[in-house]
């Protein structure tokens, strides 16, 4: 190739790597999947934001990406993202968010990388499409944290491990408006091990992943205090078992 035409080339590929980057990213609205939606698109394709967003009929917040292409791998390209749920006048626990990065492979699999998580649980109910089942989190208040939390999906975007470790802090029952204290759940890619950090309930279990977005999972309580959970005696042993989809 002539000096001319190496120009001429490099200028047509910096032309066409500009125009995508600064591309407004309103453009690709009719192309996001229809279970996404955001009510009003904003910034670029290389760094925006989604005002409104909508998973399944939710409504989630605020999402801002940057797009960061490792140096050490110019072929590849990560997103980071910065999540504002909606503020959630039922749960005055403070702010809220997740801050963290999306990591593709060409295969379709895809790994979330969370490395702060600050959720009061009922901001996160709200933020969650209806069909997606909590089990015993939707009989409780607290606060969701987690630093370092790694979520794995697969070509169809349903979930196939978590790794990592989240924490329920601050926790009440909702029911009888009783503190039970704060639990750890150790996660290890489909099982998960929970624990209590000794407060008013001893609690032990463990969940599973059973299959790509289905969970279950089994529970031993027993009430170091009397009278925490009205319903249970003092040291009588309560199991639960859930089964759920995420």
């Amino acid at each position: 190739m002539s000096r001319r035409g190496l120009i001429v080339t490099l200028v047509v590929v910096g032309a066409l790597v500009g125009f995508v980057v600064w591309l407004p990213a309103r453009f690709f609205d009719p192309l996001l999947p229809p279970d996404l939606r955001c009510s009003e698109l904003g910034g670029s394709i290389w760094a925006g934001r989604c005002e409104g967003l909508s998973i399944r009929g939710s409504r989630s917040g605020t999402l801002h990406w940057q797009i960061e292409r490792p140096r050490w791998q110019p072929l590849r390209a990560n997103v980071g993202f910065v999540w504002t749920p909606r503020s959630s006048e039922s749960d005055p626990m403070g702010a809220a968010g997740v801050r963290g990065e999306l990591r593709a492979t060409l295969d379709g699999r895809v790994a979330v990388y969370l490395s702060s998580v600050q959720l009061p649980l009922q901001t996160l109910r709200d933020a969650l499409p209806a069909d997606v089942t909590l089990g015993p989190i939707a009989a409780v208040a607290g606060r969701l944290e987690s630093r370092g939390l790694l979520i794995e999906l697969d070509g169809r975007s349903q979930l196939t491990a978590l790794r990592g470790t989240v924490s329920l802090r601050d926790t009440r029952l909702l029911r009888y408006d009783a503190a039970i204290g704060d639990f750890d759940a150790e996660l290890s890619g489909v099982v998960g091990r929970i624990k209590d950090r000794g407060g008013p309930l001893k609690l032990a279990g463990e969940a599973r992943l059973t299959e790509p977005g289905t969970y279950t999972a089994t529970l031993r309580v027993i009430p170091r205090i009397t009278g925490v959970l009205p319903a249970l005696p003092g040291g009588a042993p309560l199991e639960i078992s859930v089964d759920g989809r995420l």
